[in-house]
């Protein structure tokens, strides 16, 4: 039997992160005809890198999880190094709408070391054992365990799964250039593809996506109807434009209805005015409450994927999202499953034409999604072309 890694930034059953998810899938998807091992750090919060877990190895669900201590936490020089990077996104996109950023590699790769999880463990045990597996897959660009990952294994072994999303790092050359020494490419949308073209000038590689496979749950028993957020609740993911614009909607149009967030809260939520938060919740309650809404609401413009979009669409909760992030609005606009906005009058136009839906309507969105989602992201079919791109030589 063949041996496979998987690099990830951090693993835990209790992390919602969608690359973290994503490697696990894969993970399982790849057991089935290889052994695998998953290395990653010891961290379990990615705005520090804390080594939280003991580093080492365990056996779960028949993968070998391998840990690697973070020699550092993430600190000053990394808030300094990610601001003067706003800085120089910023003017570039006004000067000419976004060209790569003029960070030469020492400066670029500072940033990266800085950004962490910095596991000198990991690259050592990839240097030394790079023999021992057929194919490294490296999930998500962004970090040092995939940036500097990927030299200390051959070329003909290296597999990347960039997760890419129109975000300021993305636009350091560096990263460009990383990518351009990777033969294998595993894409998750065709927008994401797109991205990866116009932004790296990487034009190859294969869109394979993730399996999304949600049971179908009874709607969720609330007293009053609601709108449905699951994920970080982050001002990066735009949750802080969602909170404020529903409250002011709600207000506006005296209309009864809840605003339901659930997962990490890092914005410091005030329940009132309709907002409701749940903090974690499992499966099968998600499940539940995205049957439930009177539609699910991803305000984020960064997605390379956005399982939680699919998941609420396979539940056949009609979905709004963000226009300014290509793979959201692609979803939308192929599955004819819900709407797209830009800006927060486009969002309240969203939020009223959800609560119009009437029960036919409804039930034909709901079908939309649910065909969408099983035509392209069912198990098998992901599999197959996951296989096919890591035996490709």
């Amino acid at each position: 039997m063949s041996r496979l890694a998987i690099v990830v930034q951090r693993w835990h059953p209790d992390i919602a992160g969608g690359s973290e998810a994503l490697a696990w899938h894969y993970a399982q998807l790849l057991r089935r005809r290889a052994e695998v091992d998953l290395l990653t750090s010891c961290a379990l919060d990615y705005r520090s890198w804390d080594n939280a877990l003991p580093e080492g190895e365990e056996r779960r669900d028949g993968v070998r999880v391998r840990r690697f201590a973070s020699a550092w936490p993430r600190g000053s020089w990394f808030a300094e190094l990610h601001r003067r990077l706003l800085q120089s996104h910023a003017r570039e996109i006004e000067r000419d709408g976004g060209a790569q950023l003029s960070w030469r590699a020492p400066l670029a790769e500072q940033f990266v070391r800085a950004q962490g999880p910095w596991c000198p463990g990991l690259l050592d045990h990839l240097a030394h054992h790079a023999g021992d597996y057929d194919a490294v897959v490296f999930c998500t660009y962004l970090y040092p365990t995939t940036y500097f990952g990927i030299d200390c294994v051959p070329e003909s072994k290296r597999v990347l799964v960039p997760t890419l999303h129109d975000e300021p790092p993305a636009y350091l050359p560096v990263y460009a250039q990383a990518a351009r020494r990777v033969p294998r490419i595993v894409w998750l949308t065709e927008a994401e593809r797109r991205l990866g073209a116009t932004l790296w000038g990487v034009d190859r590689g294969e869109v394979v996506g993730m399996a999304v496979a949600a049971e179908p749950a009874a709607p969720a028993a609330r007293d009053t109807p609601y709108l449905l957020y699951c994920g970080r609740i982050d001002e990066s993911k735009g949750c802080r434009e969602l909170v404020d614009t529903f409250r002011r909607w709600r207000k506006r149009q005296h209309v009864a209805i809840d605003l339901v967030l659930t997962g990490a809260d890092h914005l410091g939520l005030r329940d009132g005015d309709g907002v409701r938060y749940l903090g974690f919740v499992d499966a099968a309650q998600k499940n539940a409450l995205m049957a439930g809404a009177r539609a699910f609401v991803m305000p984020s413009r960064w997605e390379s994927f956005s399982i939680v979009t699919l998941e609420a669409m396979s539940q056949g909760a009609p979905v709004i999202v963000n226009a300014q992030c290509d793979v959201l609005a692609d979803h939308v606009d192929a599955s004819k499953a819900g709407w797209r906005y830009r800006g927060s009058d486009d969002l309240m136009r969203c939020f009223d034409e959800a609560l119009a839906l009437d029960a036919a309507a409804r039930e034909r969105i709901a079908r939309h999604g649910r065909d969408y989602v099983t035509t392209r992201y069912a198990e098998a079919g992901v599999a197959e072309r996951l296989d096919r791109v890591i035996r490709a030589q």
